[in-house]
């Protein structure tokens, strides 16, 4: 009895010791997973929540950690509750963004643009202004509308200013007032591109037609060459004051030549920098 009371308790304690070693085990996997807390012994290993924060944090730069609404959770948590709440912002819509194309703005909903794709100009006459019958709603680019700026600033043209496709606003032409550049309806005054050959640059002071917007504050500049043309293509014959004359643009042709956009039929060409043409400036 005392032998076979002998071997029971040695089985006993053979299967106390197996279940206490793989309780042990099961508890060192755990702890791979679980945040330390209170007392708790560092398990040595990066957990699932830290990887997820780090990620968020360094990686993405998503979510904060500070605390937000449902309270404080601790930098961790309170990352990851941000991040999962944010929503995309700023200030596009559907109507901005290209037919077909699709984005996120104000939700975490994708969207939709309904912006019409360009479409080539079967209607478009080389001489819009001339051209008759052509109108502003035959134009190939009729579905636009021009707007007012707003705020406004010193310089904007007094009709509609503004090209909806492109963004740009435009100012009145620059005239020489005694001396001093100035803003006018009318464009009464000639410069030359390189500011040192029309008397009119030279009475302001031999300021080049770069200048002659760049200074004028407010973010003035040169347009483009392809800025003008497109502002033509986008109407600018119906929108803008005196569009019936040759600007000036920002880009060279050659070392002694540079190109010039009349804003009335699109005529684009080079002259020399010592020619004289108008200055309209762009923002």
């Amino acid at each position: 009895m005392r032998i076979l009371a002998k071997f029971k308790l040695k089985k006993m304690l053979s299967i106390f010791v197996i279940l206490v070693l793989m309780a042990s085990f099961a508890l060192s996997v755990r702890q791979v997973y679980a945040e330390q807390t209170g007392g708790s012994p560092e398990s040595g290993a990066t957990s699932r929540i830290k990887t997820i924060y780090d990620h968020l944090k360094d990686d993405l730069g998503y979510g904060t950690d500070a605390a937000g609404g449902w309270g404080d959770w601790g930098a961790y948590w309170n990352r990851i509750r941000s991040a999962s709440e944010w929503i995309p912002d700023g200030t596009v819509a559907v109507t901005d963004v290209k037919s077909g194309k699709t984005f996120y703005d104000g939700s975490r909903a994708e969207q939709t643009g309904t912006y019409p794709n360009p479409s080539s100009c079967s209607t478009q006459q080389y001489h819009d202004s001339y051209g008759a019958p052509v109108t502003q709603t035959t134009n190939c680019t009729n579905t636009i509308t021009w707007t007012t700026a707003a705020p406004a600033v010193t310089g904007d043209d007094d009709d509609a200013n503004t090209d909806p496709r492109t963004g740009l606003i435009w100012s009145r032409c620059i005239i020489n007032s005694g001396g001093v550049p100035t803003f006018a309806a009318t464009c009464g005054t000639n410069w030359s591109w390189d500011g040192t050959t029309d008397a009119d640059n030279i009475a302001v002071g031999g300021k080049t037609a770069a200048q002659l917007c760049s200074e004028r504050d407010n973010g003035w500049r040169l347009p483009s060459q392809k800025e003008l043309m497109q502002a033509y293509i986008d109407g600018s014959y119906w929108n803008l004051l005196n569009p019936a004359n040759r600007f000036w643009s920002r880009p060279e042709f050659t070392a002694s030549y540079a190109w010039y956009v009349n804003l009335s039929d699109g005529y684009t060409d080079a002259n020399s920098k010592t020619h004289s043409n108008y200055v309209r400036c762009v923002r």
